[in-house]
């Protein structure tokens, strides 16, 4: 194995890093989280990520496969989209935090769960109830895809308590990867980013749960009241 070399390669259109170099045997991090070979990206700071890091630059325009709920108004409204599988566990002990953000936040956000998988899946789903937004991503063009380099391994493995649920495969090559997650290079689930109301300027990204950098309601209270600052120093010049 040592002699193969893995490539890992993702489009990223919102201006970070791409590009890494697979290990060719199973490393785990210090959470314990074991990548099957992948390279874990580190955000400034030293940050774990399973995505690639594209904070504080502006998302593509979100558009989608589906609505599976109304579509929501996000107008003037911050955002913060949830990637996430059925499967997930990991994503459904997040869930709870993601229905409380909506609950307590809600006229001032709004939250969005998107999922690469299809609608049959997601009505299939018995974990907890997603009280938000709910979509589908629309396919990850034909062109970009790729043959899965382990094709007799499972598509994907439940990350620990203290992490993500993973992909084996590269972004590309992962069966239900959809076009807009890829964007961001996501192989880990749930990934959140956070996007300002102005520019949709992405301001936090990354799992929710990891230890010490968790998202937490009142790290988006703290989001929020800047946003609120910042709304009325504008007012205030004008």
């Amino acid at each position: 194995m040592s002699g193969i070399k893995m490539r890992v390669a993702a489009m990223c259109v919102c201006g970070c890093a791409i590009g890494v170099t697979a290990a060719p045997v199973p490393e785990c991090d210090a959470s314990g989280v074991c990548t099957t070979g992948r390279v874990q990206a580190v955000a400034a700071g030293g940050k774990q990520m399973w995505a690639r890091s594209c904070v504080f630059t502006d998302a593509p325009t979100l558009e989608v496969a589906k609505w599976l709920s109304a579509q929501p108004e996000t107008e003037g409204k911050f955002v913060i989209i949830e990637f996430w599988r059925t499967w997930c566990g990991a994503c459904k002990r997040m869930t709870p935090l993601m229905n409380g953000l909506q609950k307590k936040f809600g006229d001032e956000l709004v939250v969005i769960g998107i999922t690469g998988e299809t609608e049959e899946q997601v009505k299939a789903y018995t974990g907890p109830k997603k009280e938000y937004a709910l979509a589908l991503d629309r396919p990850l063009p034909a062109a970009q895809k790729e043959k899965p380099r382990n094709a007799g391994k499972p598509a994907a493995q439940e990350g620990t308590a203290a992490g993500p649920d993973l992909a084996e495969l590269s972004a590309h090559a992962h069966p239900d990867q959809g076009a807009y997650e890829a964007l961001f290079g996501v192989w880990g689930w749930p990934h959140v980013i956070i996007l300002e109301p102005q520019y949709r300027t992405i301001i936090w990204e990354g799992f929710p749960g990891l230890k010490g950098y968790e998202l937490t309601e009142a790290k988006v209270a703290k989001i929020l009241a800047l946003g609120r600052g910042k709304e009325k120093g504008a007012a205030a010049k004008k």
